[in-house]
């Protein structure tokens, strides 16, 4: 699969952001955007590593369904001049919502989703020969970055 990628430069940073929107809900169509993100983020990794990176930061936005790939220090502070984010406009927290108030099955969907991006990064990483050549940790969260899960 192929995404769009769209570069923004921050005006606050110095950071470069690419951005891509993704509009499919199933969970293959979910999986193969997430393994382009990944791809992409590994694309970058020979311009983002400096003395200090450590960490292959996967941040999952539960209430706006953005995935956000960034190189980071062992503090999680500094992070890489390049960043990837995608957006997946139907899995945001309000369009679920809605579809929760008109079908009650999609709510667990909401306390799974996470559960299986974790498990599609993981799962990706561990045949990603790019990721493998550097020697980074992997690590995902959800809310705060103190509270990391290595993957």
């Amino acid at each position: 699969m192929t995404l769009a990628w769209i570069e923004n430069k921050s005006a606050e940073t110095e950071q470069v952001i690419h951005s891509s929107t993704f509009e499919g809900t199933s969970d293959h169509d979910v999986q193969q955007a997430i393994d382009a993100c990944i791809e992409k983020a590994c694309t970058l990794l020979h311009q983002n590593i400096q003395d200090d990176s450590r960490f292959l930061l996967f941040e999952w936005d539960t209430t706006n369904a953005i995935l956000t790939i960034v190189v980071t220090d062992d503090s999680k502070q500094q992070d890489s001049r390049d960043v990837v984010k995608c957006h997946f406009t139907l899995l945001d927290q309000k369009t679920i919502t809605e579809s929760a108030s008109q079908d009650k099955t999609q709510q667990p969907r909401v306390d799974e989703l996470a559960e299986n991006i974790l498990y599609w990064i993981k799962d990706y990483l561990t045949t990603c020969a790019p990721f493998l050549r550097y020697s980074l940790i992997a690590a995902f969260h959800q809310g705060s970055r103190a509270t990391c899960t290595l993957l």
